[in-house]
């Protein structure tokens, strides 16, 4: 047989090919070599560990320690809870040995039931921590019980400390806020981050409060976790066991120093419970220089099931809401300052004005006031007579000097140049609407008694007891005084800070002159249920009527400071949405908060 010969082309192009398969055939093997022994730790431009990933793929792991910082009071005392010892269960194989006897021993050492300890661990995928049957919190175990647990040395349990950050019992959760996920926010804010790995797009971080305007500083530099290993039949490895993963930092977390008393704030929040306050706040100040040394809002929610829609996650104590006679004091301020009224002056109060539908709150009248009893009164009539001597202009440019139109919480650059406002979602206050007009005689009577249009916050209400009690200076007030390294080393200071206007301030004489009327509200006025405290206190009483939906509400308030004789503290209470027959609860809960105040924590 004759057999035919190749053309020097055709041998060229067979060459070829065998000299690609032969050069595929070694790309091939030197990726291998590159993934299995070269690049193990660090593959592609990515840097994937595919040695730890590996192992991740049999890894259960469970987040102990988020790294996040924490949240104290003046006393570095924590306000974001601690760590506890708790049970973490593993899932394992159901072929695995586990003796009857020492099951029923676990059992009785946790207080509970075989049925539910069954139910729990037999149908765990990840690991889980065991929680109490009454509401799902991680459950504490004491000392005596840890170390029972120890003994039993069970393959599918192990004691580790847990960070239980929002602990029940917690106060000053609508100040201190939540976490949570929010993936634009991520995006938007810590893009870098999450570039360089440092952040996934599903991190929990600050959704309100303290943890959202501080996140920056208490996200941390990693969580701990604890790590099991297991085959692909969830059997235990060898030399595998739970082993624990944590940042090495001795820095971080950070510690956030707040200037409130946690014993003080517990202690409100039990008085407000006590009283069935279902909607309203308070807000207790440092006399000295306005800081926070209290601020509570109610209804209350639970931090780790945030329903958004209910809005009871909201701190009302900055939120603003229509103040009632309590706006009195910015009138009476304007009134003293541009010497529009005669002290010896009378305005006759007959129960009405005679025009408008204006009434006073006393239907027959008060007769003959002067503006100091008509201001310890809470004369309706005597302040739309006052208010016809003051314009729109003048009464707004009081409103800025005392600060109720103004976020006045702390604000300023930090360390880094960055721009901090350290109360999350802070409103301001409110003078006329949109669409009201300013000079109209009516708006104005009715805006003089802190009806119509007007609306404050109860901090900007405090705060500006704090500028009387400053002679018209106002101080900004904070919350947090300093972030610390975990080694108490100080990261960064807040100082006190003075609240500026560009229209100046109300005169030390009328300072002086309003704060000596808030003590005849309390002798002789409005405000005699508080004579009886442990304190001599001074202030003014407000009620604001509002409109919820097709329901007629009113708000009640009473601001004022204590003691007289050498103030400590300014304080505010505002108890919202209630039926216009309701009693006042507003007083009581100032008379409540001042004895708290006099008494001093009980927890320091």
């Amino acid at each position: 047989m004759r057999v035919k010969q190749l053309s020097p082309l055709e041998k060229r192009r067979i060459f070829l090919v065998l000299f690609a398969i032969i050069l595929l055939f070694i790309g091939i093997v030197g990726k291998l070599f590159w993934i299995q022994i070269a690049a193990t730790e660090s593959y592609s431009s990515h840097n994937i560990n595919l040695l730890r990933n590996s192992v991740v793929q049999r890894q259960k792991a469970l987040v102990l320690d988020s790294g996040r910082g924490e949240i104290l009071d003046r006393y570095l005392k924590p306000l974001t809870g601690k760590m506890i010892k708790s049970l973490i269960v593993f899932p394992i194989n159901s072929k695995t040995q586990v003796d009857p006897q020492q099951v029923n021993q676990l059992v009785s050492i946790l207080q509970t039931t075989k049925e539910r300890w069954l139910d729990f661990s037999s149908h765990l995928k990840e690991p889980q921590v065991w929680s109490t049957a009454q509401d799902g919190k991680v459950a504490a175990l004491s000392a005596a019980q840890e170390s029972q647990i120890r003994m039993l040395n069970l393959p599918n349990v192990k004691v580790a400390e847990m960070e239980d950050r929002y602990p029940t019992g917690m106060t000053a959760r609508q100040l201190i806020g939540f976490i949570g996920q929010n993936p634009d926010r991520v995006m938007s804010i810590y893009g870098a981050d999450l570039e360089k790995g440092k952040l996934a797009i599903t991190s929990k971080i600050g959704g309100a409060g303290l943890e959202k305007t501080f996140d920056l500083w208490l996200r941390g530099v990693g969580k701990t976790s604890i790590s099991y290993f297991t085959d692909a039949g969830k059997r235990p490895l060898a030399g595998l066991d739970a082993r624990m993963i944590a940042p090495d930092n001795s820095f971080f977390p950070v510690k956030l120093v707040t200037t409130l008393d946690g014993g003080i704030q517990q202690q409100i929040e039990a008085l407000m419970d006590k009283m069935q306050i279902r909607d309203g706040a308070v807000v207790v100040q440092d006399a000295v220089q306005g800081d926070i040394v209290a601020m509570a809002s109610r209804p209350n929610y639970e931090p780790t099931q945030v329903d958004l829609a209910s809005n009871s996650w909201s701190n009302y104590a900055l939120k603003a809401t229509a103040p009632g006679s309590i706006f009195k004091t910015v009138v009476a301020a304007a009134a003293l300052d541009e010497g529009v009224v005669n002290p010896k002056e009378t305005f006759n109060c007959e129960g009405a004005l005679g025009k408008y539908g204006f009434t006073c709150w006393l239907r027959g009248g008060h007769g003959p006031l002067t503006l100091e009893q008509g201001f310890a009164q809470s004369c309706n009539i005597v302040f739309a007579k006052v208010m016809q001597r003051l314009t729109a202009a003048k009464l707004e440019s009081y409103a800025h000097k005392l600060g109720v139109l103004n976020e006045v919480g702390w604000t300023g650059k930090t360390d880094t140049k960055q721009i901090l406002h350290q109360l999350d979602a802070e409103e301001s206050g409110q003078l006329f609407g949109s669409h009201t007009p300013h000079d109209d005689e009516g708006v104005l009577m009715q805006t003089a008694i802190g009806q119509r249009d007007v609306m404050l916050t109860p901090l900007q209400a405090s705060n500006m007891i704090v500028t009387l009690l400053h002679g018209g200076k106002g101080y900004s007030p904070r919350v947090v005084k300093e972030i610390r390294y975990q080694t108490d080393r100080v990261m960064e200071t807040f100082s006190p800070k003075v609240l500026e206007s560009e229209d100046g301030r109300v005169s030390a004489a009328t300072s002086r002159t309003l704060l000596n009327w808030m003590k005849e509200v309390v002798t002789e006025g409005t405000g005699q249920g508080l004579k009886d405290a442990k304190w001599q206190l001074a202030g003014k009483s407000g009620t604001a009527q509002i409109q919820n939906g097709k329901q007629e509400k009113v708000n009640q308030w009473f601001i004022g400071y204590g003691p007289v004789a050498s103030p400590q503290y300014a304080v505010s209470v505002v108890v919202k949405n209630l039926n216009p027959s309701e009693s006042n609860k507003s007083i009581p809960l100032f008379k409540g908060i001042m004895n708290i105040l006099a008494s001093g924590s009980s927890d320091r």
